[in-house]
């Protein structure tokens, strides 16, 4: 429940945006506004303004809203003003993602460290010459200072510019910076890189392409994120917080490690070195407990312990000055803009998967996963979807704003608009293409949520 809360809260927020683009850009121009809505259907809030007349209106569906104008007032305007009020929505959601990124990079945050982990065994990282403790320091020549920074380097190399192969400049500790290539071209004879190769270049998803290249954080131990009720975990004593750091007397750093330990178990007690101290060097000598856990078998025969666990990655503190801020800010916003129609242009050559499509429920549960996650991270989301936003509708498809735009842009070169049957065959297209997208992106959420 507090998922779709958050979901439709972040859609009123940036469906606010955008048709405020369109209303304050009419105000401009001169246009007379009948009403301004926020969702569909049936009226739950309605407010008539005195003076203009416009009513400002809350819709039982929130999934969308508009801008109505007086056809007339709207018609009787000249190319440009018609073009600008129809190009200040899209704007809109821009500036309002500008000024996320802006208000996101110039606050003090935690970062995971751009340090790495072992990467696997015949991974594109491995035989690159990465290894664990390195620490990125830049990704073609761009400076990283985090793990997130690293994510958004390899984002625009692999998503965006779809390159080959990407420069990692490394230091480990106090050594000289290195230079490696992880070379994507060609896979060779190694089964393991070769699907390791696809996998990041068919990932529309940062983190799923980083991790397909042997890219991971290094970790210091397992942390556990959350303990069930009545689980092993819980019977023994086990806290969030606290960190895993051996599992029948070998050392665990990485998750998937401590869970295939605890599958393999069959259900024999397991001995485990738990610690709910930072100080993970000193951890063992400063009294780090030992607990006895008994794995439970679930309906699925998989033996677990109760615990959602996750790496233990140190953190770095990143800001900028007011100043910086504002230039990062924009400029995010113009690389992901940029990135965003990069990817679909991919799309339509066949380079990504239109797997990567996402709908309304991936949305929603990216919405409660990043509020759950505090007033930061949610900001970002709103900002990345913000732009999301912008960029659907910037394309040429009539019955989005593109599409007007470029019946405008027709008017410009041939001297007049097109006629009323073009533009009516054309909104008959248009609602054909946006009802293929609604279904391509619903059938993948629904695919993620099946585990297809």
């Amino acid at each position: 429940m507090t998922t779709v809360l958050y979901f439709l809260l972040a859609i009123a927020i940036l469906v606010f945006v955008h048709e405020m683009g369109h209303f304050l850009a009419a105000r401009s121009c001169g246009v007379q506004v009948i009403r301004f809505s926020i969702g569909f259907g049936k009226e739950v809030l309605k407010w008539r303004q005195p003076g203009t007349g416009t009513e400002w209106v809350v819709a039982l569906v929130p999934l969308g809203g508009y801008v109505r104008m007086e056809d007339a007032s709207f018609d009787s305007k000249s190319l440009r003003a018609r073009a600008w009020i129809v190009f200040a929505g899209p704007l809109a959601n821009l500036i309002f993602a500008a000024v996320a990124y802006s208000f996101l990079f110039s606050v003090d945050r935690q970062e995971p460290q751009a340090v790495l982990g072992p990467p696997p065994v015949g991974s594109i990282a491995a035989a690159a010459g990465v290894s664990s403790g390195d620490q990125v320091v830049a990704v073609n020549g761009r400076p990283v200072r985090s793990f997130t920074e690293l994510r958004w380097r390899m984002a625009q190399a692999l998503v965006g510019e779809g390159s080959d192969q990407i420069q990692l400049s490394l230091q480990h500790q106090s050594s000289q910076v290195r230079e490696v290539w992880l070379r994507l071209g060609s896979a060779g004879s190694d089964t393991g890189r070769a699907d390791g190769v696809a996998k990041a270049s068919q990932a529309a998803d940062p983190a799923l392409a980083i991790t397909a290249i042997g890219l991971v954080p290094f970790s210091q131990a397992v942390k556990i994120l959350r303990v069930q009720e009545g689980s092993a975990a819980a019977d023994a004593g086990l806290r969030a917080g606290d960190r895993i750091l051996q599992v029948s007397g070998q050392s665990v750093s990485q998750p998937e490690t401590m869970i295939s330990r605890v599958q393999a178990s069959g259900g024999k007690p397991i001995e485990l070195i738990v610690t709910d101290t930072n100080s993970i060097g000193a951890a063992v000598s400063a009294g780090a407990e030992r607990v006895s856990i008994r794995p439970k078998a679930g309906a699925d025969g998989v033996y677990r312990i109760g615990a959602v666990v996750g790496p233990d990655i140190a953190t770095v503190e990143v800001s900028d000055e007011i100043s910086a801020a504002v230039l990062k800010g924009v400029s995010r916003t113009w690389e992901m803009t940029l990135l965003t129609f990069q990817a679909l242009g991919r799309m339509l050559a066949g380079e990504i998967s239109w797997r990567q499509i996402s709908g309304p429920v991936t949305i929603a549960d990216a919405a409660g996963q990043s509020a759950g996650g505090g007033l930061q991270p949610f900001i970002g989301f709103l900002a990345l979807i913000s732009i999301s936003i912008a960029v659907l509708n910037l394309l040429p498809i009539p019955m989005l704003d593109g599409g007007h735009l470029l019946y405008y842009l027709w008017e410009f070169v041939r001297g007049s608009p097109l006629s009323a049957e073009v533009q009516d065959a054309g909104r008959r297209m248009g609602v054909a293409l946006i009802i293929l997208l609604t279904t391509v992106a619903l059938f993948n959420d629904f695919s993620r949520l099946a585990g297809w």
